[in-house]
């Protein structure tokens, strides 16, 4: 009788040591997994962070433009109303026109591909 309790015995040993082994592979799998899905995440984190460095840096360049432009056309606008000249009345409000019709993200791939050489400057 001994021996048939020693024997079951040894199964039950070798049964726990294989469950530990397979634990500590699937644990190791696991970790390793999580490794890749954390830099996946990092990497993602990275690409929406200068994603929207890009397209802020795009924003304020861009609309800084139309501002200068549109500031510029309202004093033709004003200096043409006081001195009565209709002909740069029409070229005021053409001007006006002509920026608030334009797309303002019109060349945003453009500025992208800019964006993405490091010799790259915006001048206002």
């Amino acid at each position: 009788m001994t021996t048939f309790y020693a024997k079951v015995g040894e199964l039950a040993a070798m049964g726990i040591i294989a469950a530990a082994v397979e634990y500590m592979r699937i644990h190791e799998s696991e970790q390793t997994r999580r490794e890749y899905i954390w830099a996946r995440r990092d990497a993602l984190v990275t690409a929406l962070d200068n994603e929207r460095d890009c397209i802020l840096a795009y924003f304020e360049h861009r609309f800084a433009e139309r501002r200068s432009a549109l500031e510029e056309f309202y004093a033709l606008l004003r200096e043409s109303v006081d001195s009565r000249d209709t002909a740069r009345l029409q070229a005021a409000l053409a001007g006006i026109l002509g920026v608030i019709q334009e797309n303002p993200l019109g060349d945003l791939e453009k500025f992208r591909e800019n964006w993405a050489d490091p010799n790259f400057t915006i001048e206002l």
